[in-house]
């Protein structure tokens, strides 16, 4: 059955979506993972969009785009885990998307949460939203978007508090030989 598709005839479409194309890509590289899928997410987001765009009010057409790429990219790692395909985490190699070796510690610590924790505080500290929006992105309550962030937060601060404890048992580890030789 062949799928019917119009792009929409409005061209504020089109600068809509080169006007914060990049900022949706950099949603989705930290939703997914890799750019490849990122592109893949926007993509199918562009053309989900395009077909409702005449029903989009402009305060909240950034908004609306958030939220199908977000829900996209979730979808993606969803049906990725269920093929048993694990996702590729390749963006803390991409020189364009981080800039620091802290960027990439904490993006690999981010790629290790599960999906809705990792939506969550992508969309809370990076896309700068507060409990309720980020709620009504991701389709849910509020108290869920504050439990996953917390336990998301949590996860985080225990990993990095056992990579600090790693590097002091290292530290400690490589100076006890050089402190027997001076017995």
């Amino acid at each position: 059955m062949p799928v019917s598709f119009r792009w929409p005839d409005d061209p504020g479409y089109e600068a809509f979506v080169r006007a914060n194309g990049e900022t949706l890509l950099r949603l989705a590289v930290l939703l997914t993972g890799n750019r490849d899928d990122a592109q893949d997410v926007l993509q199918d987001a562009v053309i989900a969009v395009a077909g409702r765009w005449p029903r989009v009010r402009a305060d909240t057409a950034l908004a609306y785009m958030r939220t199908a790429v977000s829900r996209k990219a979730i979808d993606l790692r969803r049906r990725q885990r269920s093929a048993g395909v694990e996702p590729e985490e390749g963006f803390a190699e991409d020189p364009g998307f981080v800039r620091l070796e802290a960027d990439a510690e904490f993006v690999r610590l981010l790629g290790a949460l599960p999906d809705r924790q990792r939506a969550v505080l992508v969309l809370r500290y990076y896309a700068d939203l507060d409990d309720t929006a980020v709620a009504k992105t991701l389709g849910c309550t509020v108290q869920t978007v504050r439990s996953q962030a917390s336990r998301a937060l949590a996860k985080l601060r225990a990993q990095l508090v056992g990579a600090d404890a790693g590097e002091g048992a290292a530290a400690a580890a490589s100076a006890a030989p050089a402190a027997e030789g001076r017995g």
